[in-house]
């Protein structure tokens, strides 16, 4: 998978990825800051495993770093799931 960077003025840079089978994931780091919700480890627990896909990813130091990508039913459900005030323009969008 070759990660890439949704840019949005609204919510952010969020990065994905594609499956082999063309399936879009996303950072779920990503999207819970984008949503401003701060415990990312949290919102995985809420959420069926069958969502969620660890890949590993380089940090700004170079080292490899295992991060949870979710697929894009994982993605609805964080943003259905949110009490956040950003939730709603993000349905929307």
């Amino acid at each position: 998978m070759e990660l890439q960077i949704f840019k949005n003025e609204q919510f952010g840079d969020i990065r994905t990825a594609m499956t082999e089978n063309g399936e879009p994931l996303f950072c779920l780091v990503d999207l819970c800051n984008a949503l401003r919700l701060s415990n990312p480890s949290k919102v995985k627990s809420q959420i069926d495993d069958d969502l969620t896909l660890s890949y590993p990813i380089t940090d700004n130091l170079g080292r490899t770093q295992m991060a949870t990508f979710v697929n894009e039913s994982g993605m609805y459900t964080v943003i259905l799931r949110s009490d956040s005030t950003l939730a709603k323009p993000m349905q929307r969008w």
